[in-house]
Protein backbone atom coordinates (compact mmCIF):
# COMPACT_ATOMS: atom_id res chain seq x y z
CA UNK A 1 0.00 0.00 0.00
CA UNK A 2 1.21 3.57 -0.89
CA UNK A 3 1.19 4.79 3.18
CA UNK A 4 3.06 1.41 4.04
CA UNK A 5 5.44 2.19 1.35
CA UNK A 6 6.18 5.55 2.23
CA UNK A 7 6.64 4.78 5.81
CA UNK A 8 9.12 2.02 5.02
CA UNK A 9 11.09 4.62 2.53
CA UNK A 10 11.47 6.81 5.74
CA UNK A 11 13.72 4.40 7.10
CA UNK A 12 15.66 3.43 4.55
CA UNK A 13 16.65 6.94 3.05
CA UNK A 14 20.32 7.81 3.48
CA UNK A 15 21.43 10.27 5.67
CA UNK A 16 23.96 12.31 5.78
CA UNK A 17 28.23 11.28 6.82
CA UNK A 18 28.69 11.13 10.63
CA UNK A 19 31.99 13.03 11.47
CA UNK A 20 31.32 15.90 9.09
CA UNK A 21 31.47 19.47 11.75
CA UNK A 22 28.95 21.28 10.00
CA UNK A 23 27.65 24.67 10.92
CA UNK A 24 24.17 25.33 12.59
CA UNK A 25 24.43 29.28 12.19
CA UNK A 26 25.25 30.83 9.36
CA UNK A 27 26.40 34.30 10.94
CA UNK A 28 24.49 36.03 8.75
CA UNK A 29 20.35 35.52 9.10
CA UNK A 30 18.75 32.47 11.05
CA UNK A 31 18.19 30.29 7.90
CA UNK A 32 17.76 27.04 9.44
CA UNK A 33 16.12 28.25 12.45
CA UNK A 34 12.53 28.00 13.59
CA UNK A 35 11.23 30.65 16.08
CA UNK A 36 8.27 29.22 17.86
CA UNK A 37 5.95 31.37 20.48
CA UNK A 38 3.61 34.71 20.40
CA UNK A 39 6.47 36.73 20.53
CA UNK A 40 9.83 36.20 18.46
CA UNK A 41 12.64 37.44 20.17
CA UNK A 42 16.11 36.28 18.14
CA UNK A 43 17.90 37.80 15.54
CA UNK A 44 20.69 37.53 13.75
CA UNK A 45 23.51 40.54 14.59
CA UNK A 46 27.37 40.91 13.39
CA UNK A 47 27.85 36.64 13.75
CA UNK A 48 25.78 36.01 16.75
CA UNK A 49 21.99 35.09 17.31
CA UNK A 50 20.26 37.31 19.92
CA UNK A 51 17.85 37.58 22.27
CA UNK A 52 16.34 40.92 24.39
CA UNK A 53 14.64 38.06 26.61
CA UNK A 54 11.40 40.70 25.85
CA UNK A 55 9.27 37.84 24.72
CA UNK A 56 10.15 35.46 28.17
CA UNK A 57 8.35 32.09 28.68
CA UNK A 58 7.04 30.20 25.74
CA UNK A 59 9.09 32.15 23.35
CA UNK A 60 12.31 30.03 21.82
CA UNK A 61 14.41 29.36 18.90
CA UNK A 62 15.07 25.70 17.63
CA UNK A 63 16.92 23.76 14.37
CA UNK A 64 14.66 22.66 11.64
CA UNK A 65 16.51 19.67 11.64
CA UNK A 66 16.41 17.28 14.40
CA UNK A 67 19.30 15.52 15.65
CA UNK A 68 19.89 11.92 18.12
CA UNK A 69 23.18 11.52 19.08
CA UNK A 70 25.71 14.30 18.58
CA UNK A 71 28.61 16.51 19.61
CA UNK A 72 27.66 20.38 19.82
CA UNK A 73 30.03 23.17 20.13
CA UNK A 74 28.72 26.62 20.73
CA UNK A 75 29.75 30.12 22.50
CA UNK A 76 27.42 31.96 24.93
CA UNK A 77 27.50 35.41 26.52
CA UNK A 78 24.60 36.26 29.12
CA UNK A 79 23.41 39.52 30.58
CA UNK A 80 23.91 40.50 33.65
CA UNK A 81 21.05 38.47 35.79
CA UNK A 82 20.28 36.58 33.02
CA UNK A 83 19.09 32.89 33.15
CA UNK A 84 19.34 30.85 29.87
CA UNK A 85 19.51 26.90 28.40
CA UNK A 86 20.37 24.88 25.45
CA UNK A 87 17.43 22.41 24.51
CA UNK A 88 18.99 18.64 23.08
CA UNK A 89 16.31 16.59 21.45
CA UNK A 90 13.62 18.86 22.73
CA UNK A 91 10.36 18.54 20.79
CA UNK A 92 8.72 21.05 19.10
CA UNK A 93 6.14 21.82 21.68
CA UNK A 94 5.40 25.36 23.67
CA UNK A 95 6.94 24.03 26.64
CA UNK A 96 10.18 22.65 25.52
CA UNK A 97 12.48 22.40 28.80
CA UNK A 98 11.14 19.05 30.34
CA UNK A 99 10.87 17.04 26.85
CA UNK A 100 14.46 16.87 25.78
CA UNK A 101 17.41 17.46 28.03
CA UNK A 102 18.21 21.22 29.38
CA UNK A 103 21.28 22.62 30.12
CA UNK A 104 21.49 25.32 32.18
CA UNK A 105 23.16 28.41 31.38
CA UNK A 106 23.15 31.05 33.95
CA UNK A 107 25.06 34.45 35.79
CA UNK A 108 24.76 32.03 38.98
CA UNK A 109 24.99 35.24 41.54
CA UNK A 110 23.10 32.99 44.08
CA UNK A 111 26.21 31.47 45.10
CA UNK A 112 24.39 28.18 45.69
CA UNK A 113 24.62 24.49 44.23
CA UNK A 114 21.59 23.52 42.83
CA UNK A 115 20.44 21.93 39.63
CA UNK A 116 19.58 25.49 37.98
CA UNK A 117 23.17 26.65 37.83
CA UNK A 118 25.74 26.53 34.96
CA UNK A 119 25.94 23.11 33.78
CA UNK A 120 23.27 21.71 35.48
CA UNK A 121 20.29 19.28 33.61
CA UNK A 122 17.68 21.48 34.84
CA UNK A 123 15.63 20.99 37.79
CA UNK A 124 17.21 17.15 37.47
CA UNK A 125 21.31 17.07 38.39
CA UNK A 126 23.34 19.96 39.80
CA UNK A 127 26.72 19.88 37.99
CA UNK A 128 30.09 17.88 38.71
CA UNK A 129 31.47 21.92 39.26
CA UNK A 130 30.42 24.85 40.23
CA UNK A 131 31.65 28.15 38.03
CA UNK A 132 31.99 31.43 39.93
CA UNK A 133 29.13 34.07 38.20
CA UNK A 134 29.52 36.00 35.43
CA UNK A 135 28.34 37.88 32.96
CA UNK A 136 29.11 40.10 29.73
CA UNK A 137 31.42 36.96 29.20
CA UNK A 138 32.43 34.66 26.61
CA UNK A 139 31.73 31.06 27.59
CA UNK A 140 32.46 27.95 25.39
CA UNK A 141 30.20 24.78 25.76
CA UNK A 142 30.87 20.84 24.32
CA UNK A 143 28.27 18.71 24.24
CA UNK A 144 28.04 15.46 23.37
CA UNK A 145 24.85 13.13 23.75
CA UNK A 146 24.88 9.62 22.22
CA UNK A 147 22.37 7.14 23.17
CA UNK A 148 22.36 7.83 26.93
CA UNK A 149 25.37 9.06 27.79
CA UNK A 150 25.56 12.92 28.34
CA UNK A 151 28.92 14.71 28.65
CA UNK A 152 29.08 18.68 28.97
CA UNK A 153 31.89 20.91 29.40
CA UNK A 154 32.38 24.28 29.77
CA UNK A 155 35.10 26.63 29.33
CA UNK A 156 37.02 23.07 29.50
CA UNK A 157 35.52 21.96 32.94
CA UNK A 158 33.62 18.97 32.80
CA UNK A 159 29.88 19.87 34.26
CA UNK A 160 28.40 16.35 33.61
CA UNK A 161 29.30 12.76 32.55
CA UNK A 162 26.23 11.01 33.54
CA UNK A 163 24.19 7.79 32.06
CA UNK A 164 21.18 9.14 31.70
CA UNK A 165 18.93 5.56 31.92
CA UNK A 166 20.36 5.47 35.56
CA UNK A 167 18.16 8.92 36.29
CA UNK A 168 14.23 8.43 36.39
CA UNK A 169 13.82 11.74 36.02
CA UNK A 170 15.35 11.91 32.05
CA UNK A 171 15.25 8.28 31.87
CA UNK A 172 12.12 8.56 29.41
CA UNK A 173 13.14 11.82 27.75
CA UNK A 174 12.88 11.94 23.80
CA UNK A 175 15.98 10.20 22.21
CA UNK A 176 15.62 12.20 19.00
CA UNK A 177 14.36 16.46 18.24
CA UNK A 178 15.62 19.70 17.94
CA UNK A 179 18.53 21.71 19.63
CA UNK A 180 16.78 24.72 20.93
CA UNK A 181 17.45 27.77 23.26
CA UNK A 182 14.67 29.90 24.95
CA UNK A 183 13.64 33.01 25.79
CA UNK A 184 13.71 32.99 29.48
CA UNK A 185 13.14 36.80 30.41
CA UNK A 186 16.94 37.87 30.16
CA UNK A 187 19.31 39.41 26.70
CA UNK A 188 21.81 36.34 25.88
CA UNK A 189 23.91 36.02 22.55
CA UNK A 190 25.15 33.02 20.69
CA UNK A 191 27.74 32.25 18.02
CA UNK A 192 30.00 29.60 16.45
CA UNK A 193 27.52 27.08 16.35
CA UNK A 194 28.55 23.90 14.88
CA UNK A 195 27.48 19.96 15.06
CA UNK A 196 29.28 16.88 14.45
CA UNK A 197 26.74 13.98 14.02
CA UNK A 198 27.10 11.03 15.04
CA UNK A 199 26.42 7.13 14.15
CA UNK A 200 24.07 4.98 16.10
CA UNK A 201 20.66 5.49 15.09
CA UNK A 202 17.81 4.12 16.99
CA UNK A 203 14.88 2.98 14.64
CA UNK A 204 11.62 5.39 14.10
CA UNK A 205 9.11 4.69 12.06
CA UNK A 206 7.60 8.24 11.01
CA UNK A 207 3.78 7.78 10.29
CA UNK A 208 3.37 10.96 8.99
CA UNK A 209 6.24 10.99 6.48
CA UNK A 210 5.41 12.19 3.16
CA UNK A 211 1.98 12.54 3.38
CA UNK A 212 0.26 15.69 2.15
CA UNK A 213 -3.75 16.01 1.53
CA UNK A 214 -7.06 14.12 2.70
CA UNK A 215 -8.38 10.39 2.97
CA UNK A 216 -8.83 10.46 -0.60
CA UNK A 217 -5.70 11.37 -2.52
CA UNK A 218 -2.86 9.33 -3.22
CA UNK A 219 -0.04 11.28 -1.11
CA UNK A 220 -2.13 11.56 1.15
CA UNK A 221 -4.34 9.53 4.04
CA UNK A 222 -5.90 7.02 1.37
CA UNK A 223 -3.74 3.60 3.27
CA UNK A 224 -4.79 4.68 6.32
CA UNK A 225 -8.27 2.94 7.81
CA UNK A 226 -10.99 4.90 9.24
CA UNK A 227 -13.33 3.58 11.69
CA UNK A 228 -16.94 5.94 12.19
CA UNK A 229 -18.71 7.61 9.40
CA UNK A 230 -18.64 11.21 10.57
CA UNK A 231 -15.03 13.70 10.70
CA UNK A 232 -12.88 15.01 8.26
CA UNK A 233 -9.30 14.14 8.25
CA UNK A 234 -6.31 16.07 6.52
CA UNK A 235 -2.55 16.22 6.33
CA UNK A 236 -1.11 19.63 5.74
CA UNK A 237 2.82 21.04 6.44
CA UNK A 238 3.65 17.73 8.47
CA UNK A 239 0.08 17.89 10.79
CA UNK A 240 -2.97 15.48 10.98
CA UNK A 241 -5.74 17.26 11.13
CA UNK A 242 -9.07 16.05 12.44
CA UNK A 243 -12.25 17.99 12.83
CA UNK A 244 -16.06 17.84 13.50
CA UNK A 245 -17.31 14.64 13.95
CA UNK A 246 -16.47 11.13 15.34
CA UNK A 247 -14.40 8.64 13.85
CA UNK A 248 -10.81 7.10 14.18
CA UNK A 249 -7.67 7.01 11.64
CA UNK A 250 -5.29 3.84 11.69
CA UNK A 251 -2.16 4.10 10.21
CA UNK A 252 -1.01 1.18 8.19
CA UNK A 253 1.62 -0.39 10.10
CA UNK A 254 1.52 -2.89 12.86
CA UNK A 255 3.10 -2.52 16.51
CA UNK A 256 2.94 -4.73 19.60
CA UNK A 257 5.76 -3.23 22.37
CA UNK A 258 6.86 0.26 21.22
CA UNK A 259 7.53 3.83 22.22
CA UNK A 260 4.92 6.44 20.52
CA UNK A 261 5.55 10.31 20.77
CA UNK A 262 3.51 12.78 19.26
CA UNK A 263 3.27 16.74 19.71
CA UNK A 264 -0.52 17.59 19.87
CA UNK A 265 -2.59 20.82 20.20
CA UNK A 266 -6.74 20.29 21.14
CA UNK A 267 -8.85 23.11 19.80
CA UNK A 268 -12.55 23.98 21.51
CA UNK A 269 -12.34 21.92 23.89
CA UNK A 270 -11.78 18.52 21.58
CA UNK A 271 -12.87 15.63 22.74
CA UNK A 272 -9.80 13.17 20.98
CA UNK A 273 -7.71 10.44 21.66
CA UNK A 274 -4.77 7.94 20.93
CA UNK A 275 -5.60 4.47 19.93
CA UNK A 276 -3.12 1.62 20.53
CA UNK A 277 -3.35 -2.09 19.15
CA UNK A 278 -6.87 -1.18 17.24
CA UNK A 279 -7.86 -2.13 13.98
CA UNK A 280 -10.15 -0.05 12.28
CA UNK A 281 -12.59 -2.84 11.38
CA UNK A 282 -13.98 -5.48 13.65
CA UNK A 283 -14.68 -5.83 17.37
CA UNK A 284 -10.79 -4.62 18.67
CA UNK A 285 -10.72 -1.28 18.34
CA UNK A 286 -7.90 -0.86 20.63
CA UNK A 287 -7.40 0.88 24.26
CA UNK A 288 -7.38 5.23 24.40
CA UNK A 289 -4.67 7.68 25.50
CA UNK A 290 -7.41 10.47 26.32
CA UNK A 291 -6.68 13.84 24.74
CA UNK A 292 -9.11 15.94 26.43
CA UNK A 293 -8.28 19.73 28.22
CA UNK A 294 -10.45 20.43 31.37
CA UNK A 295 -8.02 19.74 34.20
CA UNK A 296 -11.32 18.69 36.32
CA UNK A 297 -12.64 16.22 33.65
CA UNK A 298 -13.46 12.26 34.73
CA UNK A 299 -10.57 11.73 31.87
CA UNK A 300 -8.49 14.47 31.40
CA UNK A 301 -5.42 14.43 28.79
CA UNK A 302 -3.70 11.96 29.38
CA UNK A 303 -5.80 9.66 31.27
CA UNK A 304 -5.70 5.45 29.95
CA UNK A 305 -9.47 5.98 29.18
CA UNK A 306 -11.52 3.84 31.73
CA UNK A 307 -8.33 2.51 32.71
CA UNK A 308 -6.01 5.48 34.75
CA UNK A 309 -7.05 8.47 35.04
CA UNK A 310 -3.87 11.36 34.45
CA UNK A 311 -2.60 13.30 37.12
CA UNK A 312 -2.18 16.63 34.84
CA UNK A 313 -2.76 19.61 36.40
CA UNK A 314 -2.28 22.03 33.56
CA UNK A 315 -4.99 23.05 31.28
CA UNK A 316 -2.91 22.48 27.87
CA UNK A 317 -5.79 24.01 25.18
CA UNK A 318 -4.50 25.68 22.20
CA UNK A 319 -1.02 24.66 23.40
CA UNK A 320 1.72 22.15 21.50
CA UNK A 321 2.73 19.71 24.46
CA UNK A 322 4.44 16.56 24.19
CA UNK A 323 2.66 13.18 24.38
CA UNK A 324 4.40 10.26 25.11
CA UNK A 325 3.45 6.54 25.76
CA UNK A 326 5.58 3.67 26.22
CA UNK A 327 3.39 -0.16 25.44
CA UNK A 328 5.05 -3.25 26.58
CA UNK A 329 2.77 -6.35 27.40
CA UNK A 330 0.09 -5.83 29.86
CA UNK A 331 1.62 -2.26 30.41
CA UNK A 332 0.69 1.48 29.43
CA UNK A 333 2.86 4.52 30.73
CA UNK A 334 1.81 7.71 29.55
CA UNK A 335 3.97 11.02 29.75
CA UNK A 336 3.05 14.80 29.10
CA UNK A 337 5.73 17.56 28.60
CA UNK A 338 8.03 14.74 30.27
CA UNK A 339 6.22 14.54 33.33
CA UNK A 340 4.49 10.88 34.00
CA UNK A 341 0.88 11.33 34.53
CA UNK A 342 -0.64 7.92 34.35
CA UNK A 343 -0.05 4.22 34.47
CA UNK A 344 -2.11 0.47 34.24
CA UNK A 345 -0.42 -2.63 34.23
CA UNK A 346 -3.27 -4.84 33.43
CA UNK A 347 -4.59 -4.50 29.84
CA UNK A 348 -6.62 -8.09 29.32
CA UNK A 349 -4.86 -10.59 26.51
CA UNK A 350 -6.91 -9.28 24.16
CA UNK A 351 -5.47 -5.43 24.06
CA UNK A 352 -1.76 -7.25 24.26
CA UNK A 353 -0.95 -8.44 20.64
CA UNK A 354 0.14 -6.09 17.86
CA UNK A 355 -2.53 -3.36 16.09
CA UNK A 356 -2.47 -0.43 14.65
CA UNK A 357 -2.19 3.43 15.99
CA UNK A 358 -5.25 5.58 15.59
CA UNK A 359 -6.08 8.89 16.01
CA UNK A 360 -9.49 10.23 16.98
CA UNK A 361 -11.81 12.74 16.72
CA UNK A 362 -15.23 12.64 19.17
CA UNK A 363 -16.81 15.76 18.97
CA UNK A 364 -18.65 18.25 16.86
CA UNK A 365 -17.27 21.41 15.68
CA UNK A 366 -13.80 21.33 17.29
CA UNK A 367 -10.75 20.02 16.18
CA UNK A 368 -7.27 18.14 16.93
CA UNK A 369 -3.26 18.43 15.50
CA UNK A 370 -0.79 15.91 15.61
CA UNK A 371 2.57 16.31 14.42
CA UNK A 372 6.00 14.79 14.73
CA UNK A 373 4.03 11.14 15.59
CA UNK A 374 6.27 8.93 15.30
CA UNK A 375 6.90 5.17 16.79
CA UNK A 376 10.23 3.33 17.95
CA UNK A 377 9.11 -0.62 18.15
CA UNK A 378 10.38 -2.42 21.21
Amino acid sequence: MPGVSRVILALLLPVAAFGAVQPLFNGKDLAGWQQQGPHPSFTSTAGEIRTTGRGHAGNWIHTEQEFENFRLRFEYKLNQWAEAAVLLRAARSDRPQHTGVAIVLAHDFHNETTPFITGAVMGVLPPRKALPASFQVWHSVVVELRGDSLMVTIDGDSMQEVDMSTVPAVRHRLRKGVIGFPDMGHGYALRNLTIEELAGRSEFVELLAGLDGTESSALGLKAWGRRGDSGQWRVHGGVLEGMNGHSILYAPPAFRDFELTAVVRSHDRVNAGIFLRGQPAGANRGFEVQIYSPVDAVYQTGSIYGRARSSLSADLEEQWFLLQILVEGARCTVWVNGEQVAEYDKLPAELRGAGRIGVQIHMEDTRVEVRDLRVRPL
